[in-house]
């Protein structure tokens, strides 16, 4: 199935190195916020982040939950695959795209896992029946069924109505540090805009790339 006659015409806005500004993650919070502002986008937090293991690369998309200084933030399993491959190699790659504002940001990095107190807040602010299904779920693990999985999810929600649940330690926060971040934004003739921002020593090097 060939596709070489889809094309898009991207004419929505314009990226200079001058907007970028000396502060790639203050100006990464604009972007951000221009996208929760965007009806085209239901959620504007959604991250694919790529990890390699066995010289295999992986992607999936999961929900950033915080902008720190330097680092992002999101939560998941660490017996899952993501967070195994984490666990073996820390060097990840996180991207978002916001295709009704012809916009994408690549963040790399390194990731560690959160601290433990950090993890146990969010997963306190968590509805109880998410709490739930973070306890129940071997995620990436092979069930027998789909209905397996929800008549244990049942059964744990019976046994434990009312209950205050505690944080599994195999589920919390991963921290991607940031070394690097690309700006996209989608220009006429594919002649689009890109600012690449990397961080040394404390300081950002910005500069303009060829698309």
């Amino acid at each position: 199935m060939k596709l070489f006659n889809y094309r898009k015409f991207y004419d929505k806005d314009s990226l200079s190195i001058n907007d970028v500004g000396d502060d790639p993650i203050e100006f990464f919070k604009k972007w951000f916020k221009d996208a929760e502002g965007s009806d085209g986008i239901i959620e504007p937090n959604a991250m694919t982040i790529s990890t390699v293991e066995d010289n295999l690369p992986s992607s999936r998309v999961v929900l950033l939950k915080e902008i720190k200084d330097r680092s992002l933030v999101f939560f998941t399993n660490y017996d899952s695959n993501k967070g195994r491959a984490i666990s073996n190699n820390p060097n990840l790659c996180a991207s978002f795209y916001w295709p009704s504002l012809e916009r994408q940001v690549i963040f790399k990095g390194t990731a560690k896992k959160s601290d433990k107190n950090y993890s146990d807040l969010y997963f306190s602010s968590r509805p109880f029946n998410s709490q739930a299904a973070a306890i129940v779920s071997n995620q990436s693990q092979v069930i027998e069924s789909h209905q397996e999985l929800l008549d244990r999810y049942n059964k744990f929600l019976n046994e434990n109505k009312g209950s205050d649940l505690k944080r599994p330690d195999n589920w919390g926060g991963i921290e991607l540090s940031i070394k690097e971040i690309e700006f996209w934004q989608g220009r006429e003739n594919r002649l689009h805009n890109r600012i690449i921002c990397c961080l040394t020593d404390d300081l950002w090097d910005i500069q303009i790339l060829s698309p």
